[in-house]
């Protein structure tokens, strides 16, 4: 071979060219056999509604996959065919959801110009330690320049960088609907939360019309805000000091947020003992308000509860701290909780609960469907079910005596309408009074599943069953099914639960199943238990799997967890937690 033989460039000049024709002429013949297929005969216009579909809302992907949504996921649809990607590339509203904590400056830039005017979606966390001073003053004039077309906007950022974002945004916001800002002033690893951040009230110059959200997590706002007037959702997180209204502010604000369907306000309510209220005090009837949320003290929330009537209410959850040793506090809320847990706007009744209890610690989560309390058995499940419950009451007390959290749990018991109960659970780590069982076992004809999560609620149901039959006959009388999640199970445990049954079939009202989940039973013990019952299961739930502790909506509250300790200024150390009297 002659390598001393030179190509000339017109020589490969005439090659590319062929190969540049070829590449061409495959493109066109892709192009033409797409064309052909059934999805390309639905016009441009159809297909580019149909893949506005393709981004799942945030909160739907973080439910169900645990992981976060990335918002430009979709794009992988326009690297399909030509035909798509130009669908997708110009159609605005594609690129109307812009998060600039994941994208670059360059990039957001690029993502808003192809935007155009579509209304905007648009997220940051500029708590992020990469977040420069001039990225945070080039984020804020893209803010100002596209404020008139933004739909939703999310802010996270310290309280700094907070003020000067919002001393920027003096324009009018008119198609904003849902605000979020959450506060977090991070310094060394550290949240602090004691900076107070304030929404201005020169904030879009006071207009925004359209705002139907608002989402403050440790940011304060005034209660005479134009901007809290056509709300219909408003959470308020971490609320203290200062921005706690006075009753009359608070109500006042009330009154004139006639559209709001749901409220959430953590310590964002007022403190009756700041201010001498009087007896005059407007009472509200709110026929708007479907979701309520309150977390307080019990004096706080008793407060709130006590001047709002909620003929619409459909869900509502308290979580309550109690200040007083006995518990006073807790009970003066009770009747208010239990107007609002059901009412004659419910469909149907409250017909499941579940019954959670730490030393210092009640938990009562109500649905008006049956067995939905057997759907948790984890803090995954116990949070799912609670946003579906009617009702969930949960109170802790740091400084509660000895029965006082019985008291409490047995005033709740007794103020609910409970007389349609069908499905039951019940965990007590520290004793479950059998006097309890017996007290509103009679309320309760229709039960006809119980679970119970471990050894003492089992203990004490247990003891209350094998009472001696009262006159308007047994207890439970519609009972089928008995349910033992706990692990802590031998031979003289067998034993018991064989006498429970014999008694039932005495009693004329036998069980049809029971379910020992969390054991392993013997064939012996299966036997030993099919002779009266016909469905014994167990084992379900390996021993390794058992929960160590049984969650709670309070994030599994402890001794340790609570301010002043386990008994602290109790003067009747020595009273049983069983000792209280269910008629006080």
């Amino acid at each position: 071979m002659d390598l001393s033989m030179r190509v000339s460039p017109e020589d490969l000049q005439v090659i590319d060219d062929d190969l540049k024709a070829l590449e061409e002429s495959t493109r066109s013949l892709k192009r033409s056999r797409n064309a052909l297929a059934p999805i390309s005969r639905v016009s441009p216009e159809i297909r580019g509604i149909i893949f506005s579909f393709l981004p799942s809302p945030k909160e739907y992907e973080e439910l169900h996959t645990g992981r976060r949504q990335d918002d430009l996921a979709w794009l992988y649809v326009s690297h399909v065919c030509h035909d798509w990607r130009r669908i997708l590339l110009n159609q605005p509203r594609f690129w109307s959801r812009i998060d600039f904590t994941t994208l670059t400056l360059a990039g957001a830039t690029q993502v808003l110009s192809r935007s155009k005017v579509a209304p905007l979606e648009l997220e940051a966390n500029l708590s992020d330690v990469y977040w420069s001073r001039s990225r945070k003053d080039a984020f804020g004039k893209q803010l100002v320049a596209h404020i008139s077309h933004t739909s939703r906007l999310s802010i996270t950022a310290n309280s700094t960088t907070l003020k000067m974002i919002f001393d920027k945004l003096v324009f009018p916001a008119p198609v904003l609907e849902s605000l979020s800002v959450i506060v977090e002033n991070i310094s060394s690893g550290v949240v602090r939360t004691h900076a107070k951040t304030v929404l201005p009230t020169a904030l879009f110059d006071g207009a925004a019309p359209r705002l139907s959200r608002l989402e403050l997590h440790r940011c304060n706002i005034s209660w005479t805000s134009p901007l809290l007037k056509n709300l219909r959702i408003l959470e308020l997180r971490s609320l203290s000091g200062p921005a706690r209204p006075s009753p009359e502010e608070w109500l006042n604000a009330m009154d004139q947020m006639l559209q709001l369907e749901t409220l959430i306000a953590y310590s964002a309510t007022p403190s009756p003992r700041d201010t001498n209220v009087p007896e005059s005090t407007l009472v509200i009837t709110h026929n708007s308000l479907t979701q309520l949320h309150l977390a307080a003290t019990a004096s706080d929330c008793t407060f709130a509860l006590a001047h709002l009537i909620l003929p619409s209410l459909s869900k509502v959850r308290i979580d309550v701290t109690s200040e007083s040793p006995k518990g006073d506090d807790v009970r003066a809320l009770i009747p208010y909780f239990s107007r609002n847990a059901h009412g004659p706007q419910d469909a149907e009744p409250l017909q499941s609960i579940l019954i959670n209890g730490e030393p210092f610690l009640t938990e009562i989560v109500a649905w008006t469907v049956p067995d939905a309390d057997a759907e948790v058995q984890d803090l995954e499940t116990l949070i799912s079910a609670a946003g579906s419950a009617r009702a969930v009451f949960t109170a802790t007390g740091g400084i509660w005596r000895h029965g006082t959290k019985m008291k409490i749990l047995d005033a709740t018991l007794a103020a609910l309408p409970l007389g349609s109960l069908k499905t039951l659970s019940a965990r007590n780590a520290f004793r479950f009074p059998e006097r309890l069982w017996l007290a509103h076992a009679p309320r309760w004809p229709l039960i006809e599943s119980v679970r119970l999560v471990d050894s003492p609620a089992r203990e004490s149901f247990a003891s209350a069953l094998l009472k001696d039959t009262p006159p308007e006959g047994p207890l439970f009388p519609a009972l089928t099914k008995l349910s033992l999640l706990d692990t802590a199970f031998d031979g003289s445990d067998a034993r018991d639960l064989q006498v429970v049954l014999a008694v039932r079939i005495e009693q004329g009202v036998p069980l049809k199943a029971v379910n020992a989940w969390a054991w392993i039973l013997s064939d012996s013990v299966v036997r030993l238990l099919g002779e009266m019952v016909a469905d014994v299961q167990g084992g379900k739930i390996h021993l390794s799997r058992a929960p160590r502790s049984w969650p709670t909506l309070t994030f599994g509250c402890r001794d340790s967890d609570i301010i002043g300790g386990p008994f602290e200024a109790s003067d009747d150390s020595g009273e049983d937690e069983d000792d209280f009297d269910v008629e006080d």
